[in-house]
């Protein structure tokens, strides 16, 4: 089972992690981060995990500014950063995407959704009740962007456990994709655990469970370490 990466474009943190400070103008980090995609050929179909941001959030207004968390994070692209775009030159047309797992839906990992329509787009229902409406917009979500008519396959991860997590919902229906729920960076946010035909290996797409393998939880860690899988996350330069 091959994996792609693709980076829509950075996002510029601010340099202090914590205090008040860091909802002022200014006090941006030197450093920035990718936005990771990542597209699974899997024998049934091609599976995107997650669909990176677009580059309308470049632009001032797309994100209100009187939420704080929105005021955290400052994203760098321009319109071929864009997934879509990327697939097409990487010569994947965006329509033969035939699923999308989405880890969480802050805007970040959501901003691509729009090319693909043909596609069905997991979502955890606890992520999905979380993140709508005017309560989602108070959480920092961004509902007002999502494609029109985009309707999501609502999921909740009751199928059986697999290594330290409680549940999961299998994408093609033959345990190679397996959505997981991580909660923690938000209380919906899900992982895909890809296994390849053979033995062992493959691959564990994490989201924003963490910003590099290192940070993994102990369990999750051990879990990949004796599967053989490759972590995968979204925000990871060393990948």
């Amino acid at each position: 089972m091959r994996i792609d990466r693709f980076s829509t474009g950075r996002v510029r943190p601010k340099r202090a992690s914590q205090g008040a400070r860091r909802y002022f103008p200014g006090g941006w980090s030197e450093r920035t981060l990718p936005v990771n995609v990542f597209l699974v050929h899997h024998p049934e179909g091609l599976c995107l995990f997650d669909t990176g941001q677009t580059a309308r959030a470049a632009s001032p207004g797309y994100h209100p500014g009187w939420h704080p968390y929105l005021r955290l994070a400052c994203f760098e692209l321009v319109p071929e950063d864009e997934i879509g775009t990327q697939l097409a030159r990487a010569g994947v047309d965006p329509g033969t995407v035939r699923w999308v797992v989405l880890s969480h839906l802050h805007t970040d990992h959501v901003g691509g959704v729009g090319a693909f329509p043909g596609a069905e787009v997991i979502v955890s229902a606890v992520e999905w009740e979380r993140a709508t409406g005017l309560s989602g917009r108070m959480r920092g979500y961004v509902p007002q962007h999502w494609p029109p008519g985009a309707e999501p396959v609502l999921v909740d991860v009751s199928g059986p456990g697999v290594g330290p997590f409680k549940g999961s919902y299998d994408v093609a229906g033959d345990g190679s994709l397996l959505v997981v729920p991580t909660p923690g960076h938000t209380p919906g946010h899900v992982s895909l655990v890809a296994r390849g035909s053979g033995a062992g290996g493959g691959a564990f797409l994490g989201g924003d469970i963490a910003h590099a393998a290192a940070d993994l939880p102990a369990d999750v860690a051990a879990f990949c370490a004796r599967d053989g899988l490759a972590v995968l996350l979204a925000h990871d330069d060393e990948l």
